[in-house]
């Protein structure tokens, strides 16, 4: 996923690693498209994305929006800032799982990572290593399907489009990666500074 693609509103700084700055004030101009799709559908799936943002948490935030016809919200990282719950949810095929406030509001660099598998439907959620919440019978026996959309900083409410000012991320993101199985804790680690 790391191949970038059409993008608005922001700076790309290539080196060692990739990083997008998504600048302030946030508009519904600023994401970034990326130039790939998946080939064929996932039954699990790990996603990590590194950020830096000076936004609160009582904002509502997407990280990364992943599409289809079928669902806008096939896949989703976003923080939920609003009437009270400043909470990271983990959304798949229009249903939402997790109800943590991360510790990722400082200004510094962060790994959030998500991961689940189709067998039980089990989820988790991490950031910078520690697990930070998690579950099962998330969307049971289904799949991700292949063919959609990936925005970064920017929820899709139509396939790669209807945004909303009020969901922009502000901010830098970098190193988002994908993998079609479901990562081991060790493999997440605390060492997150491998992806």
């Amino acid at each position: 996923l790391c191949a970038l693609g059409a993008s608005r509103g922001m700076s790309v700084v290539l080196g060692g690693s990739q990083k997008i700055g998504f600048p302030a004030p946030r508009s519904t101009s600023n994401y970034a498209r990326l130039d790939t799709t998946l080939s064929q559908d996932l039954t699990n799936f790990t996603l990590c994305v590194h950020m830096r943002t000076d936004l609160r948490s009582s904002n509502r935030i997407s990280f990364v929006s992943y599409a289809t016809w079928q669902d806008p919200n096939e896949l989703l990282l976003f923080q939920r800032g609003f009437q009270g719950s400043n909470r990271f949810t983990l959304w798949l095929r229009g249903n939402f799982v997790g109800n943590v406030d991360l510790p990722v509001w400082d200004g510094a660099w962060h790994a959030i990572c998500a991961a689940w598998r189709s067998s039980d439907g089990a989820w988790q959620i991490y950031t910078d290593g520690v697990r930070r919440d998690s579950g099962s019978g998330l969307r049971v026996g289904n799949r991700v399907r292949s063919g959609g959309t990936w925005i970064l900083a920017q929820d899709q409410d139509t396939l790669g489009g209807g945004f909303q000012v009020n969901q922009a991320f502000s901010g830098e993101l970098s190193q988002v990666n994908l993998w079609d199985r479901v990562l081991s804790p060790a493999e997440i680690g605390s060492d997150w500074t491998v992806f």
